[in-house]
């Protein structure tokens, strides 16, 4: 099966991964989004999961495995600056299954530049927190880079250009995976329907724009049509008036020609 960009971000994106892993597991497993998945747990859960982390994530990764295999872990929640921005539910009867969201919470404090606090909520309301073990763990990783260093730099040139040289192959190595043109594609794609999609809301709008004129039409039309029909009535009524007062009139003129005509009847 063909190894999409939209493939490589739904396994990166529930496994915590990075691309270029979750690239390698669809490979192989010949592009089979749910089999690369089950892989990179099952990796996961054999306690490989450390590519692709930095020495960060490698300890904030095996702080979290280590407090989950201890038990009674209700959940673990991510905070950034007293918001909390992730709450992963652990279910501590099956610690296999629940490593691979670790990775997943890793790759949410890796994306805020570790500045996160992370804690560990027990069965029994304990809070734990793991964020001072990214710290420490940094520290002694900066004070073992800066001994490195010093004993990089001892070796002097040759070792700086053979790093160079590698680095310049890798560079070219990147631009000619088609990772890249995939990405720019897909950008392009997205773009495109996002075009489309603006263009279906304008034609919309002014489809409903011309709906609500036509209503207004129509009840204007109706305003005018009962208005007339009141008139019609008002003036019926006016007519109906007329007459039966003219015909109260006259049935008073004849009750008084007959008044006259019994009075003289009567002399």
């Amino acid at each position: 099966m063909e190894i999409t960009l939209e493939k490589i971000e739904l396994v990166k994106d529930r496994t915590g991964v990075t691309y270029a892993e979750a690239k390698e597991a669809l490979e192989e497993t010949n592009g089979s989004v749910v089999d690369a998945i089950i892989a990179i747990e099952e990796t996961v859960n054999a306690g490989k999961r450390e590519r692709g982390f930095g020495e960060k994530g490698k300890a904030l990764f095996g702080s979290l495995k280590d407090v989950v295999k201890k038990g009674n872990v209700a959940r673990i929640q991510v905070k950034r600056e007293d918001e909390i921005i992730l709450n992963v539910p652990i279910n501590a009867g099956i610690v296999g299954i629940v490593i691979a969201p670790l990775a997943s919470i890793v790759a949410v404090v890796a994306a805020f530049g570790f500045k996160c606090v992370i804690e560990v909520i027990k069965t029994d309301g304990t809070i734990i927190d793991v964020s001072d073990t990214v710290t420490d763990t940094v520290s002694t990783a900066i004070e073992k880079g800066s001994d490195v260093a010093e004993k990089m730099k001892d070796k002097g040139s040759e070792l700086y250009d053979m790093g160079r040289k590698k680095a310049d192959e890798y560079s070219d190595k990147i631009k000619d995976t088609d990772l890249y043109d995939k990405a720019k594609d897909a950008a392009g794609d997205l773009k495109d329907k996002a075009d489309d999609f603006k263009e279906k809301a304008k034609d919309a709008a002014e489809d409903l724009k011309e709906k609500a004129d036509d209503l207004k039409d129509k009840a204007e039309d109706a305003a005018d049509d009962l208005k007339e029909k009141a008139d019609d009535i008002k003036g019926k009524a006016k007519k109906s008036a007329k007459k039966k007062a003219e015909k109260a009139e006259d049935a008073a003129e004849e009750a008084e020609e007959k008044a006259e005509e019994a009075a003289e009847d009567q002399e």
